[in-house]
């Protein structure tokens, strides 16, 4: 029997506070191997603060999960992540905490597991270390029980969050949280993608949380739209959690988009566009199982949009997506058509579909015409209050 503590119950994979209650308690008894671990090279002793909330103007304030200071000074700010993803400009925020003259003898650092890496590459200043390369070092502690618990907490995380491969059957999940299986496939899809050239790849949070998505973006050059292309669980976000059993999940969900970028309506989308690509790249492609329902628009510009690609030869099924609400939430206006595939397909065959998709998606990107100019969108709408839903349509 193992003389390693059970931190089962002590560190639900669920709760990033007590995560963070335990990583700090570490760092603040053995500060040689937390200056270390950080690159922290201010000298005087380190005070380890939590969750300390700083305001950024009227009625907002940040709160990084953990504050390193020294002298008197933000020497780190670290934040800790588990299974959530990173808010709308958080890193960005959380740099400007510090103060500016500060800033460059400053450690801004993302924890997050090994196996679900955040990208942080967009935002200045940010390294991302893995709750491994943080907790392993302090199991050489001289202090005992913070060794005893840094082996403990190595051998939990790797208990906590198995390895994927791509044998690995969309729906086999057993003894792990559905959102986290889950979010292990779309990270496996986006290690293994195949990326053409020109092409950029990320894995994002979706709409409530919960759900990760895969997606390959194939911008086109000097127009306001990108090609993208998106892999996930078909079933949405709130049904997963109503879910017993991962035998209820529906598939692999690949959804193709023509999207329009940096905008506040759907009103000035390109739908003769979308009806381009549609027929010049794939059309042809009847290898692909389109899901057949038609869109439900409920704004009169959208449903001409439709009405549109319908006028142009297009399928009755072109046109799902993403319009007027999503244009609000997020910028961005995103419609085209989807297709699953059956929960019995492995990781490997989901990223080789995915890859080959991108192959197509970067062809439409150097199509030989681009989209319609981006318009002034406010100008356009001024006057206007309308508001559509920024969920998938059927």
């Amino acid at each position: 029997m193992s003389s390693l503590p059970d931190l089962r119950f002590l560190l639900s994979i669920n709760s990033e506070n007590a995560w963070s209650d335990l990583l700090a308690t570490l760092m603040n008894a053995d500060q040689a191997i937390t200056r270390s671990v950080l690159g922290i090279e201010a000298v005087g002793p380190l005070q380890i603060r939590r969750e300390v909330s700083k305001s950024r103007g009227r009625k907002a304030s940040d709160r990084p999960d953990l504050v390193v200071e020294a002298n008197g000074q933000v020497v780190a700010v670290v934040e800790v992540k588990l299974l959530a993803g990173l808010g709308i400009e958080q890193l960005e925020r959380y740099y400007k905490y510090v103060a500016e003259e500060d800033r460059d003898d400053c450690q801004f650092v993302t924890v997050s597991l090994r196996r679900i890496r955040l990208d942080t590459t967009h935002a200045q200043g940010w390294q991302n270390l893995t709750w491994e390369e943080l907790v392993a070092p302090f199991a050489s502690s001289p202090v005992p029980w913070a060794a005893t618990t840094a082996t403990a907490w190595t051998s939990h995380i790797e208990s906590q969050v198995p390895e994927v491969d791509g044998d690995t059957v969309w729906n086999q999940i057993d003894g792990i949280d559905l959102y986290l299986a889950l979010r292990l496939r779309a990270a496996y899809m986006y290690d293994n993608v195949t990326l053409p050239g020109g092409s950029s790849k990320s894995i994002q949070e979706i709409g409530s949380g919960g759900l990760y998505v895969a997606i390959v973006d194939a911008p086109i050059p000097g127009s306001g739209y990108t090609v993208r292309w998106e892999a996930t669980e078909s079933l949405p976000t709130q049904d997963v959690g109503k879910l017993v059993e991962s035998s209820g999940l529906r598939g692999v969900d690949f959804r193709f988009f023509l999207v329009q970028q940096q905008v506040t309506s759907s009103k000035a989308y390109d739908w003769d566009y979308l009806a381009l690509l549609w027929q010049e790249y794939l059309a042809q492609e009847d290898w692909i199982p389109w899901r057949p329902h038609p869109p439900r628009k409920t704004l009169q510009w959208e449903k001409d949009g439709v009405a549109r690609l319908k006028e142009l030869g297009a399928p009755a099924f072109l046109g799902n997506g993403y319009g007027e609400g999503q244009a609000k939430l997020s910028g961005e206006v995103e419609f085209g058509a989807r297709f699953v595939l059956p929960p019995s397909t492995t990781l490997k065959e989901a990223a080789e579909v995915l890859s080959r998709v991108a192959v197509i998606g970067s062809r439409m990107a150097q199509h030989a015409t681009q989209p319609q100019a981006k318009e002034t969108v406010i100008a356009l709408i001024d006057g206007e209050s309308d508001s559509g839903d920024a969920g998938v349509d059927g």
